[in-house]
């Protein structure tokens, strides 16, 4: 009852205090009438989703930049056996992370977008529970090192890795939280902290020598630095208390428990290739595997971004109809899927002089596999938009089965082929990319037969077609002029991609019009701020940042 009293007298007070007082007021509430209030939803509205785009892709866009610059200088620096060392240990690490997850961080923020007035009680609740299967978590990697028998520098990462996972674990659930309220511009600076003090203090440490354990070690600071800066950054909005109940407790677990199944089958497909490598080939190999599938990894920046800032559209939509749901859906998981051809295609055509020229010959084995994962990446861009649907609708118990399915699939195809490919080829790498690639287009059959029909049409095929036919014109024009040399040849290419997606409409009038209306908009905004930094400058006054805020919003207008 003084639960529900407080929540009625909150709804009606309107706090007029500023901001910046607000963060200086010090809260004198009795701690026994401070654990009864009920916590209000978020007193700023949800950004704007042009604005959560934005954050997220310029976001996006920074750590791409820092993963890729890592990516292409620290693996040279190593070599592929240590490069395999740091490999081994995030996929060992993230596929056994899920004894600590439980699936809690999809529960957290599908729970927000319904519930918000609830939205401290759950993020303390999910990160407490997850404080509490860190030693699970612990005798996990513990028990994998000992059957793996792997030496004791490995072993060493290995460890490292695992307090990083566990750290970034515990903050999971406030990035949810972001997520939730749509609030991405803090999910964008968490990703680029981290991604910065891993590609800029991951390429100064190779330089000076520490290798992959300085890279692990790294790691484990910057995460707890995130977490910090998470916490500080969620007690702006809600009355952040490190306190739980056991129904709160056992409402996480059963609510997560769904998600949990599906986390649990998804992260072991999702690395169980590269532990069997690891167990099954030596270092050298994982390290062949382990560089393309990195560089795999920051082409998947389109539909992250994507399925991140329309989740929470999608939610809400389907809290309306499936229809709704499908037409909020319709534009975003056509688009995206289109995309995922000229990427495929740029890296198919950039795999072989990109990686001699940047890793050396040493790397020569990686250029099959990043061919294969550059084909794999079309697929997989449609099935992350077709989890996002099915997540929001609720039916995630669907998306399960699927990983249920591909979790068995997968391994019974590495076990074939990754011991056929090594002893064929010397490379057994081939073979866990061709198992990733077959896998995922199954899942992607299975995907658009339970959720994709109703979404994608006659249009659909029509437009990716016409796009299908500007990427085979490409890679002919690529290879028609390969005695330019392999640079010429791939920029050369690059126009004839850019001059054939015109040509044929593959983007619509209205989605240029957009981008471009998108582009202009920050770009003045950049400049409005930019100038008011330098009036305010100039004056020997600090910038007001009201001013550079309403002259950005009047370009914006």
């Amino acid at each position: 009852m003084a639960e529900h009293g407080r929540a009625a007298v909150k709804d009606e007070q309107v706090d007029t205090t500023p901001a910046d007082v607000q963060d200086e007021q010090v809260d004198t509430t009795p701690a026994d009438v401070q654990d009864e209030q009920v916590d209000a939803p978020p007193a700023a509205p949800p950004r704007s989703l042009r604005r959560n785009a934005a954050a997220l892709g310029f976001g996006q866009m920074f750590t791409w930049a820092m993963t890729l610059g890592w990516t292409l200088v620290v693996p040279r620096l190593l070599g592929a056996g240590a490069m395999g060392m740091i490999v081994t240990g995030i996929s060992v690490v993230t596929m056994l992370q899920i004894a600590m997850g439980a699936g809690t961080a999809l529960y957290v923020t599908r729970e927000i977008v319904i519930t918000p007035e609830r939205a401290a009680r759950i993020v303390a609740g999910a990160s407490l529970v997850r404080l509490a299967l860190v030693p699970i978590f612990g005798l996990a990697i513990v028990a994998w090192a000992h059957f793996a028998h792997y030496g004791a520098r490995q072993n060493e990462i290995l460890y490292l890795c695992g307090g990083a996972t566990a750290v970034m674990l515990l903050g999971e659930p406030l990035l949810s939280y972001f997520q939730a309220t749509e609030r991405m511009h803090y999910m964008a600076i968490s990703d680029g902290i981290n991604k910065a003090s891993q590609g800029l203090a991951g390429i100064a440490l190779a330089v000076v020598g520490f290798g992959a354990m300085g890279f692990a070690a790294c790691w484990l600071v910057t995460a707890g630095v995130v977490v910090v800066l998470g916490v500080r950054w969620t007690r702006r909005y809600i009355n952040l208390r490190w306190r739980t109940t056991w129904e709160d407790i056992r409402a996480i677990a059963r609510g997560s428990m769904t998600y949990w199944t599906g986390g649990l089958f998804f992260t072991i497909y999702a690395w169980i290739d590269t532990a069997m490598l690891s167990v099954m080939t030596n270092a050298t190999v994982v390290g062949w595997y382990g560089v393309p599938m990195r560089l795999w990894g920051t082409f998947l920046i389109i539909p992250s971004i994507a399925s991140r800032v329309f989740i929470p559209r999608f939610v809400q939509a389907a809290q309306q109809s499936p229809a709704a749901l499908k037409r909020v859906a319709r534009a975003p998981m056509e688009l995206v899927f289109v995309l995922s051809l000229p990427v495929a295609t740029l890296i198919a055509a950039a795999a072989a002089p990109g990686v001699h020229l940047v890793y050396g010959p040493s790397f020569a084995h990686a250029v099959p596999v990043l061919i294969l994962l550059g084909i794999n990446l079309i697929p997989m861009y449609l099935n992350m938009m077709l989890g996002s649907v099915l997540v929001a609708a609720g039916r995630q118990t669907t998306w399960n089965w699927l990983f249920v399915g591909a979790t068995i699939f997968n391994p019974a195809v590495n076990l074939v082929l990754i011991p056929l490919t090594q002893h064929r080829f010397g490379n057994g790498a081939i073979g866990a990319a061709i198992a990733l690639a077959l896998t995922e287009a199954l899942i992607a059959c299975a995907g658009f037969v339970i959720a994709g029909r109703g979404i994608l049409g006659l249009s659909t095929v029509g437009r990716v077609a016409r796009m299908a036919l500007a990427c085979g014109g490409s890679l002919l024009a690529v290879h028609l002029l390969a005695g330019l040399g392999p640079i010429a040849a791939f920029l050369l290419g690059c126009v004839v991609l850019c001059a054939l997606i015109l040509a044929l409409k593959v983007i619509t009038d209205e989605e240029r019009r957009q981008a471009l209306g998108f582009a202009r908009v920050h770009a003045r905004r950049g400049l409005a701020a930019v100038k008011a930094l330098r009036t305010r400058g100039g004056a020997g006054d600090p910038p007001d940042s009201s001013a550079v805020s309403g002259e950005a919003a009047a370009v914006e207008v």
